[in-house]
C-alpha cells in the first residue's frame, strides 16, 4: 500500500474516532443533565423517607463545597496523568457515590454518597473540557461545545418527565442508579477513544492548589447562607470575598489574550445565569404564572441559546474583529433582554408576561452568540505562547464560569427574595436587579477587544 493511501486511511479512522468521541461526550452530557433534574425531584422524597427535611441546606452546601474543593485540582492532576486515565479513575467514584446514596439507611450515609460523587464531579469538569480540547480537531470541538447547549435544551424537556416517571414508578433509590449502565457505556467509549486521539503531552507536574481550593470551598459554603437576615448576609459577603481571593490565586491574571477570555466567560456567565436564577421566580411570584408557563419561558430562552450556539459552532468567528462584533452584539442583546425583563416587573405594566418571555428569549440569543466562540478562543493555542497550557486554560474557563454563576445566582436570588418579602411599594425594585445585570452585560463590549 502506498504512503498516500496509508495516510488517507489513517485520516479516515481518526475522523471516525473523533465523530464517535463527540457523540459519546454529548451522550454523557445528556445523561448528566437529565440526572440533575432527577436529583432535584427525588430530594424531597429522600428527605421524607429518611426523616431529613431539615437537611436541605446541609445537602446543598456540602455537595457544592465538595465540587469546588476538587475543581481547582484538575490541571495539576492532568499534568501528572492523561485524561483517559483520570476518567477511568474518577468515573467509578461517581458510580460508588450513587450506589452509596441509593442504599443509604440514614441521611448521613446518603449525604456521604453525594459528597463522594461531587468530589469526583468537580475534578471531572476540568478533565472533560481538557480532553475535548486536546483530542478533537477544532471543527469537531466547536460543534461538540455547541451541541452541549442543544443537549441541555433536550434535557429541559425530557429531564422533568424522566424524573417524574422514575420517582413515581421505581422510587428514588432505584432512580439514583438506573441510569448508570448507559452512563458507564458512554464513558467507556469516551475513555477508549481518548486513548487513540488525545494529543496532550504530560509536562512537569504542576502544583496542586490545595490551600486556595480549600478557601474556595469554604467561601462558596458561606455564600450559600445568603438570606433575609443581616447576619447571614454578612457571612455571605465574607464568603464572596474569600471566593474571589482564592480565584485570584488559581486563575491566570491579566486582561489580555486568553486571560481576558477567562474574565469574559465569567462576566458572561454572571450576567446570564444571574438572570436565570430569578426569571422563573419572577414569572411565578411576581406575575402569578403557573408551571406550564414556566416551562414555556425557560424553553424559549434555551431555544435561543441552543440555536445561536449551533450556528456559531458551525460558522465560528475566524478573526479577532469578527469575534469582537459577535460579543458586542451578544452583550447588547443580553442588556436589552435584561432591561425588557426588568420592565415586565413594574407593577401594573401592560403585557408583562409576553414581555418577560421576549426578554428571556433575547437573552438566550445573546448568550448563544457569545458563549461558544469565547470557549473556543480560550481553548485555542495562540500563535505567541502565553504561558498557559490547554489544561490550565480549560480549568480557568470552567472555574470562571462556575464561580460567576454561583455568586451571581446567589446574589440575584437573595435580592429578589428580599424584594418579595418587602412592602408592596417596593415591588418595582426588581427592575433594579435586572438593570444591574444589563449594565454588567455591557462591560463585555470593552472586554471583547482584549480577548
Amino acid at each position: 500500500m502506498s504512503p498516500g493511501l496509508t495516510t488517507s486511511a489513517s485520516s479516515q479512522v481518526r475522523r471516525r474516532s473523533a465523530a464517535i468521541l463527540a457523540v459519546a461526550l454529548l451522550l454523557v452530557e445528556l445523561v448528566a443533565a437529565c440526572q440533575s433534574y432527577l436529583t432535584s425531584t427525588i430530594t424531597p422524597l429522600m428527605a421524607s423517607d429518611l426523616d431529613a427535611k431539615d437537611g436541605y441546606g446541609v445537602l446543598m452546601a456540602a455537595t457544592q463545597a465538595a465540587m469546588f474543593l476538587t475543581m481547582p485540582l484538575g490541571a495539576g492532576l492532568l499534568s501528572r496523568w492523561p485524561a483517559a486515565r483520570m476518567l477511568a479513575w474518577l468515573t467509578p467514584v461517581v458510580v460508588l457515590g450513587g450506589v452509596v446514596s441509593a442504599l443509604a439507611p440514614t441521611f448521613t450515609v446518603f449525604l456521604a454518597g453525594r459528597v463522594l460523587a461531587s468530589l469526583a464531579a468537580g475534578a471531572l469538569m476540568t478533565v472533560s473540557l481538557s480532553a475535548l480540547a486536546t483530542a478533537l480537531p477544532p471543527h469537531w470541538r466547536r460543534m461538540t461545545l455547541a451541541g452541549y447547549a442543544l443537549v441541555w435544551l433536550v434535557a429541559s424537556l425530557v429531564g422533568p418527565v424522566y424524573a417524574g416517571w422514575a420517582s413515581a414508578v421505581i422510587g428514588w433509590r432505584w432512580a439514583l442508579v438506573v441510569y448508570l449502565p448507559l452512563f458507564l457505556v458512554a464513558r467507556a467509549v469516551v475513555i477508549v477513544r481518548l486513548r487513540e486521539l488525545d494529543q496532550a503531552e504530560q509536562t512537569s507536574p504542576q502544583r496542586l492548589a490545595l490551600a486556595p481550593a480549600t478557601v474556595l470551598a469554604a467561601g462558596i459554603t458561606l455564600v450559600s447562607l445568603a438570606g433575609s437576615s443581616w447576619g447571614r448576609n454578612l457571612l455571605a459577603v465574607a464568603g464572596a470575598v474569600a471566593v474571589l481571593a482564592a480565584a485570584a490565586r488559581i486563575l491566570p491574571t491579566g486582561t489580555q489574550g486568553r486571560r481576558a477570555l477567562v474574565l469574559i466567560i465569567g462576566v458572561l456567565s454572571g450576567a446570564y445565569f444571574g438572570a436565570h436564577a430569578i426569571v422563573a421566580i419572577t414569572a411565578h411570584d411576581l406575575l402569578g404564572r403557573d408551571a406550564g408557563s414556566l416551562a414555556v419561558l425557560l424553553g424559549a430562552g434555551g431555544v435561543g441559546w441552543a440555536v445561536l450556539g449551533m450556528i456559531c459552532g458551525r460558522w465560528p468567528a475566524r478573526s479577532r474583529r469578527a469575534y469582537v462584533r459577535r460579543v458586542t452584539g451578544g452583550a447588547l442583546l443580553l442588556a436589552v433582554g435584561a432591561a425588557t425583563m426588568g420592565t415586565a416587573t413594574l407593577p401594573g405594566f401592560p403585557g408583562a408576561w409576553p414581555l418577560l418571555v421576549l426578554g428571556w428569549t433575547v437573552s438566550g440569543v445573546g448568550m448563544g452568540l457569545c458563549y461558544v466562540d469565547t470557549l473556543n478562543r480560550g481553548l485555542d493555542t495562540p500563535q505567541v505562547p502565553d504561558g498557559i497550557d490547554t489544561h490550565q486554560a480549560a480549568q480557568a474557563l470552567v472555574m470562571s464560569e462556575v464561580i460567576a454563576t454561583a455568586l451571581a445566582g446567589t446574589l440575584t436570588a437573595s435580592a429578589l427574595a428580599w424584594i418579595m418579602g418587602a412592602p408592596a411599594d417596593r415591588a418595582g425594585y426588581a427592575m433594579v436587579v435586572y438593570g444591574i445585570l444589563a449594565l454588567l452585560s455591557l462591560t463585555l463590549v470593552p472586554l471583547s477587544r482584549r480577548g
